[in-house]
């Protein structure tokens, strides 16, 4: 059987998980925000002196397992829920490095590929619709300016000021376009949507409509 997919890239903090899950849930599909394998990786590097290759391939033998009832996106270790930890300054600070480490991406790109073999999914990411998933049936870039994607992050972390957080992104955006293993990019045949002034619902609305004309 054949299974569909939508890609969804874009910087940190655009709207590509809040608008994926919606989407994916208005489209009775699965959902996969790659960003959280990455964070749970950095996670184990940081919590238990992991080796970051080694901690990557725990997706391939359900060390790392990805719960996806309710669209929710958990990860699991040792039968614990580790995903409150995952979304934190801490991680924040060094999931970029780790993530650009050639092994780590191309064991993470494998296990999204198995993934996607198997159902009906919306994913999100960086490198989706370049690499994760060329052929998806669609393939959507979600930007944002600077100051709104500070602003989101800093009510989500509660942690920063959105000046600090700005600074972080800024950072983050110069590490994840300049890498040279699936840096952040436009695919060619994506279609790029600014969501600056338009609520989710409007862009969850407006990429059904693309895709019901595909």
């Amino acid at each position: 059987m054949e299974y569909n997919s939508i890609a969804i890239d874009g910087p940190a903090a655009s709207g590509k998980s809040v608008v994926g899950k919606l989407l994916a849930e208005k489209l009775s599909y699965d959902f996969l925000d790659t960003g959280i394998m990455y964070r749970a990786v950095t996670y184990l590097i940081q919590e238990f002196n992991l080796d970051p290759v080694e901690a990557s391939k725990l997706f391939f033998d359900s060390k790392l397992i990805i719960d996806f009832s309710n669209l929710q996106n958990k990860i699991i270790f040792q039968e614990k829920d580790i995903s409150s930890f995952l979304f934190t300054n801490k991680i924040d600070s060094k999931v970029s490095d780790f993530s650009k480490i050639k092994s780590v991406r191309e064991n993470l790109v494998s296990m999204q590929k198995k993934i996607s073999n198997n159902t009906n999914i919306v994913m999100v990411g960086r490198d989706i619709g370049t690499k994760v998933l060329p052929s998806s049936r669609l393939k959507i870039y979600l930007d944002a300016s600077i100051e709104i994607r500070a602003s989101r992050r800093s009510k989500d972390l509660n942690e920063s000021s959105e000046e600090e957080i700005k600074k972080m992104l800024e950072s983050r955006d110069v590490i994840d376009k300049s890498r040279s293993n699936s840096p952040l990019a436009i695919a060619k045949d994506a279609i790029v949507i600014n969501t600056d002034d338009f609520t989710i619902e409007q862009v969850v609305k407006n990429i059904i409509e693309l895709y019901q004309d595909e």
